[in-house]
């Protein structure tokens, strides 16, 4: 097996750091999973926060769940407030984020735990404690149950080790923190703004579709099914992926959680994939939930999984023209998908599905304004990739005792305990 990354990283903390399990912090009031049988949606309903509405270390939740009243104040524990630190417990298993006002007043469902803390500074740290890579990978070595339900007990989750700096150094870290934070903020807004914009000039150009020749899917596009299995999570994953022949692995999963529809990489790999498993760069890799059927574009080759179908169109305005056909007969294209919950699309029904095809001049002229507000998008998020990088550069200084002015640290010195006794993690 190999070793304990957060067992190693905590082994290196500056000397007279406090290491204790998250149930006993002192900031920590308490630390509860939600409801395990919500019932029906309720239109009326207090809103449900479910493991997919966390993505990206924020809430959001563009289709809300709710559930009756009554449901909600026989699990009145489980309400959550502003501040509140919620956790995945089901899927994603360790990602987190905090509840804002849009959300005060909701509950929870069981895939996800909710942590009160007695102020914001406790809560801001221990999201970005929970946002490290040494915790997630924590979390998946913990983690149980299927790929698709990876499950993290809340025992474990009470039991995470968590470091204590001063209280001093740690809001130095939190207001560098916020401002990288709300700098992506604004990135995220320009992102959305810019398709947001995209979606509403789409809108204006197919006032005139009644006029235009009616085609199918099928003759414009090549569709293909992706095939290939998720891969094991003990398969060999390269440290330099392209350069030893591997590729990103795209699941259904993937193309349904992307606010925006591009992807550049995904959290699973796949080794030495058959060439023809693979869908080169500015594909429309599509998957359908109950909601609707969703398209992404690839900006790397990736290999689409099973349950999601890969259209090729001619060229990139075409390409444009059908993310955006797609997205705006998102639910109405449910009709092409079956299974349970109607979460597996159909190739055959998909094809033959009939849309009204617009004039080369029209495809164009929108490609050209559309192409243009695509690429500000994706510059803004390339730009919150570095963002996040920074933000795990200045965590990782700050627990060498490089920011805050903590003391400098002493390789192989054990962390103190909340106890005041050294620290040993193999046992927390």
């Amino acid at each position: 097996m190999s070793p304990d990354l957060l067992e190693e990283r905590l082994s290196r903390l500056p000397r007279g750091w406090r290491v204790a399990p998250f149930e006993q912090l002192p900031g920590v009031q308490h630390i509860r999973y939600g409801i395990t049988r919500p019932g029906a949606h309720e239109d009326d309903g207090v809103g449900l926060v479910r493991a997919s509405d966390i993505q990206e270390g924020r809430l959001h939740s563009e289709e809300p769940r709710r559930i009756s009243p009554r449901t909600h104040e026989a699990h009145a524990r489980s309400e959550v407030r502003v501040g509140d630190l919620l956790v995945v417990l089901v899927g994603r298993v360790g990602e987190a984020a905090l509840v804002t006002e849009e959300y005060h007043g909701w509950n929870i469902a069981r895939t996800v735990a909710v942590i009160r803390t007695t102020g914001p500074d406790e809560a801001a740290w221990l999201r970005l404690w929970l946002s490290s890579s040494y915790v997630r990978d924590w979390c998946a070595r913990r983690a149980t149950g299927s790929t698709l339900q990876r499950t993290l007990n809340l025992k474990d989750l009470r039991g995470l080790p968590v470091p204590l700096p001063t209280a001093e150094a740690r809001t130095a870290l939190l207001r560098t923190v916020r401002a990288v934070e709300e700098k992506t903020e604004v990135n995220r807004r320009i992102a959305e703004c810019a398709m947001s914009l995209t979606d509403s000039l789409f809108a204006v150009e197919v006032k005139d579709r009644a006029t235009w020749p009616e085609q199918s899917f099928g003759a414009l596009t090549h569709l293909r099914m992706g095939h290939q299995s998720r891969p094991r999570e003990d398969s060999p994953h390269p440290s330099t992926p392209f350069a030893e022949g591997g590729m990103p692995f795209l699941s259904p999963a993937d193309v349904l959680r992307k606010g925006l529809p591009y992807v550049s990489g995904t959290d699973i790999w796949m080794v030495s994939p058959d060439e023809e498993a693979v869908s080169n760069p500015q594909s429309l890799l599509l998957a359908a939930r109950e909601d609707g059927v969703h398209a992404v574009l690839n900006e790397v080759p990736v290999v689409p999984g099973r349950g999601v179908l890969a259209l090729h169109a001619e060229t990139l305005a075409d390409t444009y023209w059908l993310l955006h056909e797609v997205r705006f007969r998102s639910r109405e294209l449910t009709a092409a998908a079956q299974g349970p919950g109607g979460r597996e699309l159909s190739r055959k029904a998909l094809a033959a599905t009939v849309l009204h095809w617009p004039p080369l001049s029209v495809r164009e002229r929108f490609a050209q304004v559309a192409g243009r507000l695509h690429t500000r998008a994706k510059d803004a998020l390339a730009e919150n990739v570095l963002l996040s990088e920074l933000r795990g550069s200045l965590l990782d200084r700050f627990l060498d005792g490089a920011i805050g002015g903590e003391s400098v640290r002493t390789q192989g010195h054990a962390p103190v305990s909340a106890d005041g006794e050294d620290a040993t993690y193999g046992d927390m």
